[in-house]
């Protein structure tokens, strides 16, 4: 996900895979079985270029993250006390930010 964030344009997993850091590198195959699980799943959208696909992220960086703390939010149980034990490993600078961002709300 990382390599389709940082770039602005759909990628090919021949793309993806030249982009991957030497001690990660992964066959084409692999690369391709990712992208198109991430696709099935929603996380990412495509386009037909040439006979391959080019995909991208359907939300950015921030709003992924946002749907994945609601996602593990759902399966908390009590959720009041899962989001006092995450605001308790905030920094304080980060607690005053969220302080801030509530009350505007």
């Amino acid at each position: 996900m990382d390599i389709l964030w940082d770039t602005d344009v759909p990628l090919t997993p021949s793309a993806v895979q030249e982009r991957l850091p030497e001690e990660r590198m992964v066959e084409y195959t692999t690369v391709m079985t990712v992208l198109a699980r991430l696709w099935k799943k929603g996380r990412l959208a495509r386009e037909r270029t040439g006979r391959a696909y080019a995909y991208h992220p359907v939300l950015n960086r921030s709003e992924h993250a946002a749907r994945r703390m609601e996602e593990i939010l759902e399966t908390a149980g009590d959720r009041s006390t899962a989001l006092a034990r995450f605001t308790e490993q905030l920094s304080a600078s980060e607690r005053k930010k969220l302080k801030s961002f509530l009350e505007r709300e």
